[in-house]
């Protein structure tokens, strides 16, 4: 297909809930690149549901259809063979007593027949919007809109938050494969990884607690969570939303640092498959199977599967790992008005020699010279999980606009794991190996539940959202260690390194458990002051509790448990947004946060709740035909009461509150088409964290965590004879990062640097493309994690390349 002929498809803005923006493409309405000048274009639509095959049409020829919604209602569409548009909407409306009249190059607005005119009524339009939520099939590197803030379907430009959004044809160009490379391209975000397959993603300074899926809040706060819950694998997910700030309207308790939203594919409604496998380095194998199709004649059952099998040695000695998928959708139409959506995933993967310790530094925090290679665990070691998620929710549309929505997700996690750290050994430059067994098993239930739609109020039509959410965190873990085992690493003759297999491990000897319970109601209401001028308010009132059980020495006593909670935690929401001119608007918001914490005072009473907020204000615009999306935002996120260790007499570990931590900077984006075949997205932040208050007063807070951090990745479609060929790249480039830690004589620092990825994608035919990347290019050596002296240092990947073949159908 040629790049010119490329479409994106319109969300039909008639307000049925049915009416989703799909990501599929016929391949009866395309011709090939080779064949599109010299045959006209053709378009085929079976009978159906008349909304629903008007958004099929909508979605496959790139249109923006407006119109009341009772227009539609009850109404089935007549099957279409044209070719062209008119004639498909002519035919498909034929009967209906309704026409289309077009008021754009590319809209149309459907009308009532009456007595042989046309009687045009209210129309809900969103005018001149150019692409839908869905991002899968667009070719396109920017989304039309975006619900993770505020749950209102708004576009990026509506939304008084820095949204960045990164879609599913940006994933397959620059081989994202899971959530750690989503993460490493995303605006504003960092990787932290306490292990090697252990990653915390950090924003605006802070830690990143919840993680939602289809908008439904998952807990990875716990210090555990990422060695029990799989990696979010990439191929189940149409694109990846990070709202940046403090998102406590829709999560409750977490830090005021950023929400990721990992977006479900869903079925279409016409037949696709997509076959790719790939080779990389490192003997990188990986296959994978996407399948979508309706399940009946009408179209109103449509399912759709995905497996994906992988297995990899690493850059690291010892390490190897072995992944598999298999996720399943049912999608069912009861009736135009109600959606039903069942679904479930399975992933299971093992890591062996799995290095949770990386590599210590001397004690002054200077790196020694080892090879990017160096594992210092033994093959023995293991991290194997098992995942299964089970979700669905129902979606009903009212004849007066409004949408109700229940969503339920319950996933269980277990693991075993087997690993070792470092720890110095009673001499220069020598170790300890300790080696510590644990299981993991964890059981998390949420549910999500709103209405949203219109009102009218002093002569204007005005947005609302009313629901709540409750998530249940149950996490159990027991571990051990092996008291006789004695091995001792030499930094200066690690080619002696060969630690022997532990045998005396107990794996009962300490137990752990950590129950967390949140739930919360929430409103929000989006004003409309004027035709330029949006008014967003909302809140939500959290109820939260913390059981914990310790067993260190497996007598349980009463000093074992612990138990606290908060109720009726208000935090409020407060968003403006005024549109400039045709392109361009500017925003403020404040939004907050709050976060519990189990820690003591030296009195023994429980430390308040940390408090965060964040303030932003910022410009956006929206550029050709809305495919281009740019943004500036000036942010301060700040957070108050973090536990901070202080010397006690106690039995327990002492805590105080600390003063205010303050994190400010600014944010630049900007995302999208800049020319026709010539996709763009990059972002550039500036982030300063410091104490602003107490003995700390102008400390650095997190100096692990680069102050400047610029990504931009792009892709191109050479012109021509060369037309098949895209090419493109990435680009990533931090500041310096330093580790250290009051009252200890170390530091460590990894000075600026930058990496280079390239990629060629090349169309083979219709159907079946090559794709080529290369990551490191230049090969550069540096350390992508600062820890401290004793472990938690890890080197980035050197050079590695990837080749896949790719074929859809």
């Amino acid at each position: 297909m040629s790049a010119r002929d490329t479409v994106y498809p319109c969300r039909h803005p008639l307000t049925l809930a049915v009416l989703l923006a799909l990501a599929s493409q016929s391949p009866s309405v395309f011709a090939d690149s080779a064949a599109a000048t010299a045959q006209a274009q053709t378009i085929d639509i079976p009978a159906g549901p008349l909304a629903r095959q008007l958004n099929l049409l909508a979605s496959q020829a790139g249109l923006l259809i407006g119109g009341d919604a009772s227009l539609t209602a009850n109404k089935q569409s007549q099957p279409v063979h044209a070719a062209n548009v008119q004639q498909a909407l002519t035919q498909m409306l034929a009967g209906s007593g309704v026409e289309a009249i077009r008021t754009g190059e590319r809209e149309f607005q459907l009308v009532r027949k009456a007595d042989g005119s046309a009687l045009t009524l209210d129309s809900t339009t969103i005018n001149g919007q150019g692409l839908g939520e869905v991002t899968e099939g667009t070719h396109a590197y920017a989304t039309g809109r975006s619900a993770t803030a505020t749950k209102m379907p708004l576009s990026l430009r509506e939304t008084p938050q820095s949204v960045t959004v990164v879609t599913r044809q940006r994933m397959d160009d620059q081989n994202m494969q899971n959530l750690d490379d989503v993460m490493r391209n995303a605006t504003g975000v960092t990787i932290i990884k306490n292990g090697g397959e252990r990653s915390l993603y950090q924003a605006r300074g802070q830690t990143v607690e919840n993680l939602q899926i289809d908008g439904v809040p998952t807990n990875i706060g716990n210090p555990y969570s990422m060695d029990t819950i799989s990696k979010p694998n990439t191929d189940i997910y149409d694109r990846v939303e990070v709202v940046r700030g403090a998102t406590g309207l829709m999560e409750g308790a977490g830090n005021p640092s950023a929400s990721i939203n990992l977006v479900r594919k869903r079925p279409t409604a016409e037949p696709q498959a997509l076959i790719e496998t790939s080779v990389g380095s490192w003997d990188d194998y990986k296959t994978m199977l996407d399948l979508s199709a309706p399940l009946n004649e009408a179209g109103t059952l449509r399912g759709r599967s995905v497996i994906t099998y992988n297995n990899a040695n690493s850059y690291l000695d010892t390490a190897q790992k072995e992944n598999q998928l298999f996720y399943g959708i049912i999608e069912a139409d009861l009736d135009e008005s109600t959606l039903v959506t069942f679904g479930f995933t399975y992933q299971k993967e093992r890591n062996s020699g799995y290095d949770w310790s990386g590599l210590p530094s001397k004690e002054s925090g200077a790196f020694y010279p080892m090879s990017r290679s160096t594992s210092l665990t033994g093959d023995w070691n293991h991290l194997d999980k098992r995942n299964t998620t089970l979700f669905a929710d129902i979606q009903h549309t009212f004849a007066n606009g409004w949408k109700g929505v229940v969503a339920v997700n319950q996933m269980w996690a277990k693991s075993d794991f087997l690993g070792n750290y470092t720890f110095p050994g009673g001499g220069t430059d020598l170790f300890t190996l300790n080696p510590r067994h644990f299981r993991f098993d964890d059981t998390q239930t949420s549910i999500d539940g709103y209405f949203t739609g219109p009102f009218q109020l002093l002569g204007r039509q005005h947005e609302l959202i009313v629901g709540g959410n409750w998530n249940k965190d149950d996490f159990d873990y027991h571990g051990g260690r092996d008291a006789t085992y004695r091995y001792i690493v030499d930094m200066n003759n690690l080619a002696a390194f060969d630690p022997p297999t532990p045998t005396a491990l107990n794996v009962n000897q300490w137990q752990y458990n950590r129950t967390q319970e949140q739930k919360g109601i929430y409103v929000a209401s989006r004003f409309s002051l004027t035709d330029s001028t949006t008014f967003i308010l909302g809140s939500r009132l959290s109820w939260y509790s913390h059981d914990s059980l310790d067993d260190t020495n497996g007598v349980r006593e009463s000093s074992d448990y612990k138990h606290f909670s908060k109720s009726g935690e208000l935090t409020p929401y407060a968003g403006l947004v005024q549109d400039l001119n045709e392109n361009w608007s500017a925003y403020a918001s404040y939004t907050e946060i709050f976060k519990p914490q189990s820690a003591q005072d030296v009195n023994g009473t429980t430390l308040a709740p940390m408090t965060g907020s964040n303030y932003e204000i910022g410009l956006k615009g929206e550029f050709l035909d809305k495919r281009l999306q740019t943004a500036i935002a000036l942010f301060q996120a700040d957070q108050s009461g973090r536990a901070e260790q202080v010397s006690c007499a106690q039995t327990w570990a002492c805590y105080r509150a600390s003063d205010k931590v303050r994190n400010k900077g600014i944010e630049l984006e900007l995302t999208g088409e800049v020319l026709p075949n010539w996709n763009v997205s990059a972002g550039y932040t500036y982030t300063q964290s410091k104490y602003i208050g107490g003995e700390q007063k102008g400390e650095d807070f997190n100096g692990a965590s680069p102050r400047h951090l610029f990504k931009v990745a792009t892709d191109y479609r050479l012109p021509g004879r060369l037309n098949p060929l895209r090419v493109g790249g990435s680009f990533y480039a931090q500041s310096k990062m330093t580790q250290s830690e009051v009252g200890e004589d170390y530091k460590i620092q990894q000075d600026a640097y930058h990496l280079t990825n390239l990629h060629a994608i090349y169309e083979l035919s219709r159907n079946l493309e090559l794709q080529y990347n290369l990551d490191n290019v230049f090969d550069k050596k540096y350390y992508q994690t600062l820890g401290n002296p004793n472990y938690w240092n890890f080197y980035g990947e050197p050079r590695n390349f990837n080749v896949a073949v790719r074929a859809k159908f």
